[in-house]
């Protein structure tokens, strides 16, 4: 009982929301091979500031906010502490964008990505001020979403990389509901409607970045 449970903890934890970023940069970088002319080096360097940005900076800045006090725990059990985590994650995100979009610059693909992760977790934000909806399930299905968006929009037949990554992505979706039911964290409701909002936010979010993109940026 007790092995079961320290099994589903670190399952809880590997498959944390914040670690999304990381998963769509190794995934786009690395599997998929985005932007081609980029060499091994340019590619762990672009890897290496997103992480930094999208992991490093938020989790710093909550270990901060836990030395003063204003998060309590690293669990944020409590709906206020949610939302400075995603307030943050937020901002890290956007910043992001903005470096990705405007000075950077080398992937369509990260870019509407990213965009997409930042409208998922405002929505995320918004939705936890009505119920502690699970953010393990928006994050995973959020990034189902996103994958769906570029299988569908596949000119050619898609890489085979991001219909692994998609298969694996579900697989992923059904044992962190799992692991967050078991620990109790969460209602099969709250579980439900985070893998429904961020399945809707993900792919809807691609869309409208992508068109943004298209239209305004000239990406």
């Amino acid at each position: 009982m007790l092995e079961t449970k320290k099994v589903f903890q670190i399952i809880s934890v590997l498959l944390h929301p914040i670690f999304i970023p990381c998963i769509i940069a190794g995934l786009f970088l690395f599997g998929v091979n985005e932007a081609p002319w980029l060499d091994a080096k340019a590619r762990w360097s672009l890897f290496s500031l997103i992480s930094t940005i999208t992991t490093l900076m938020p989790i710093s800045c909550l270990l901060i906010m836990q030395r003063f006090g204003v998060v309590k725990s690293p669990q944020m059990h409590q709906r206020e502490e949610r939302a400075f985590a995603l307030s943050i994650m937020i901002i890290s995100l956007a910043i992001l964008c903005y470096l990705l979009i405007v000075k950077i610059n080398v992937s369509t693909a990260l870019s509407i990505s990213f965009c997409s992760v930042t409208i998922t977790l405002i929505i995320a934000n918004i939705a936890n001020f009505v119920d502690k909806i699970s953010l393990h399930s928006i994050g995973l299905s959020g990034l189902i979403g996103i994958l769906f968006y570029f299988i569908r929009e596949a000119e050619a037949e898609p890489n085979i990389v991001l219909f692994d990554a998609f298969g694996i992505s579900i697989i992923l979706l059904g044992v962190v509901m799992t692991a967050r039911l078991y620990l109790q964290a969460h209602t099969f409701y709250q579980i439900i409607i985070g893998a429904l909002l961020g399945v809707f936010s993900g792919f809807g979010g691609a869309i409208i970045s992508a068109y943004y993109l298209q239209h305004h940026t000239l990406i």
